[in-house]
């Protein structure tokens, strides 16, 4: 297979780039492992920040850049950052002009509304399934446009000659073979790593950061993969995220008195860990909507209410909805410029899966969205410009592959007494416990050798189970991952954004810097 530009992953970030390359005059590629849909983008449900304007605060792009820098505790990229607040506004009238059903005002303005660490009501919304209609809509275009869906193929490992993209190689899932796709050009929007967290988390299943793996054996730098955004308002023993839209429509936080005990939009890290606090107390927490108008959350948070219903029996009109705070966004990926160029000639990254310094320490919420529309715009003009440089295909070469053909014979020799699934439960129980909310140095270094010693096992287990060979690549994935991110937190020792120590509880000026990770810093 070949294509001038080859795009792994489905999630927003993936789909308007294949869009904008598609739209270009380039042949392209989608890759997904799973349903095009199966991803956090279709999950995300407040919405997409952009400064509109159209609202009675007036906010500006200026105030959307400040915000952004401040709620990054100074390890932002401020260009990467002033790129994403100044296209944000036209990203969002694309999705528009694609069908995005955004819900408008009586002036026929797109609505807005607020959301945590803003002053500002920045954040567009389609009720409160936002990443749904989007999703749903780029979809529609896709195969509108007759993009090529490949769908169930894993990406394996990414493939160079002279330091220049090729291709990669893929697992086609259904025939148990490897297959290369050469590329002139490669935008990697395979997502990030928060399902790592396993049953801790608000992540499909399918985000155990391939592309950051794949990176790492490619030879590139993780940054920052300390960062690993908590979402304070989990719906209590499930994976269902309630979304900062609750709050930002006028939700409140109360303790098991129905006191308030935390300015419901604060950035998030802070709100989550006052909610740890109070859990760490014996003491439950929860989401009150009891106070708002019934018609107000039947048109503007009727997803959070059926749900609720569903998965709790409880009516969000009249009854506190239980909450704990769950893994939800990691700022931290493979570095890149400021627009998704990586060292590698023409391979691009973005969304979660790279890191350009628009986040730092710490995601604004409502930020996601947009930046991946913004980021996944612009890598597929940059691609499109190297692939029409370029003029050629690389060329690849084949030892390389038979390498990944042997991996993958090994693979299918594991599969068989392997319980993959057992052991990313494992995976999550050590994240979580050591890699959370709060961690300290014994922590993590416990953590690191926990993972070294369920490397070792795989080596010799026989659990009398079967896994997919999938599943096996992620797990592989998952643990390299997981080394990856010990790493990063126990390098920096200080508290900053998503990431606190109680070993070291202040900011430390020495490390106002991104932390950077290669394969050889975690080989032992």
């Amino acid at each position: 297979m070949k294509y001038d530009i080859v795009v792994i992953g489905s999630g927003i970030s993936g789909m308007r780039a294949a869009i904008e390359a598609k739209e270009l005059g380039a042949n392209v590629a989608l890759i997904t492992k799973a349903s095009p849909t199966a991803n956090n983008s279709f999950m995300a449900k407040g919405g997409i920040n952009a400064a509109m304007g159209n609202m009675k605060d007036k906010d500006s792009i200026f105030e959307h850049a400040h915000e952004t820098y401040k709620s990054s505790l100074g390890v932002g990229n401020k260009e990467a950052i002033n790129i994403f607040c100044e296209q944000a506004p036209a990203a969002v009238r694309d999705l528009s002009q694609y069908g995005v059903a955004f819900d408008k005002l009586k002036n026929g303005k797109i609505s807005q509304r607020s959301f945590g660490g803003s002053k500002f009501k920045r954040t567009v919304h389609a009720a409160d399934e936002t990443g749904a209609a989007i999703m749903k809509t780029l979809y529609g275009v896709i195969k509108e446009y007759g993009i090529d869906i490949l769908k169930n193929y894993m990406a394996i490992n990414l493939v160079t000659k002279d330091n220049i993209i090729s291709g990669v190689t893929l697992l086609d899932e259904v025939n148990k073979k490897v297959l290369v796709c050469e590329a002139k050009s490669l935008i990697l929007a395979s997502g990030g790593f928060a399902s790592l967290y396993k049953n801790h988390t608000s992540n499909v299943r399918d985000a155990t950061g391939d592309g950051i793996a794949m990176g790492l054996r490619a030879g590139l730098e993780a940054m920052n993969l300390e960062f690993v955004q908590f979402h304070p308002t989990g719906l209590d023993g499930s994976n269902f995220l309630i979304s900062e839209a609750a709050r930002g429509e006028g939700g409140r936080l109360v303790d098991e008195n129905g006191e308030s005990f935390v300015d419901e939009l604060n950035t998030r890290d802070f709100v989550t860990r006052a909610i740890y606090k109070e859990l760490a107390k014996d003491r439950k927490v929860y989401l009150d909507l009891t106070h708002l108008p019934e018609e107000l959350i039947n048109t503007k948070l009727i997803g959070i209410k059926k749900r609720v219903k569903t998965l709790k029996k409880l009516d969000v009109t009249k009854d506190f909805i239980p909450i704990s705070p769950v893994a939800h966004y990691t700022m931290g990926g493979i570095k890149t410029d400021t627009i998704g160029r990586t060292s590698i000639d023409g391979l691009f990254i973005v969304g979660e899966a790279g890191d350009n310094g628009v986040n730092g320490a710490n995601r604004l919420g409502g930020n996601s969205l947009s930046q991946g529309a913004v980021f996944g715009k612009i890598a597929a003009y940059e691609a499109i410009k190297f692939a029409n440089r370029k003029g050629k295909f690389n060329g690849v070469d084949y030892y390389e592959i038979m390498k990944d053909i042997h991996y993958i014979e090994e693979l299918k020799e594991e599969s068989k007494r392997v319980n993959a699934n057992q052991i990313r439960n494992q995976i999550g129980e050590i994240l979580f416990n050591y890699l959370g909310i709060i961690r300290d140095e014994d922590g993590i270094k416990k953590a690191f050798e926990e993972l070294i010693v369920i490397e070792e096992q795989i080596k010799n287990t026989n659990n009398g189970t079967t896994s997919t060979l999938k599943a096996m690549i992620e797990l592989k994935n998952s643990i390299l991952v997981a080394k990856t991110i010990a790493m990063s937190a126990l390098l920096r020792e200080e508290s900053r954004g998503a990431h606190f120590r109680k070993d070291y509880p202040e900011q430390d000026h020495k490390f106002k810097t991104d932390t950077l990770v290669t394969m050889k810093d975690i080989q032992v």
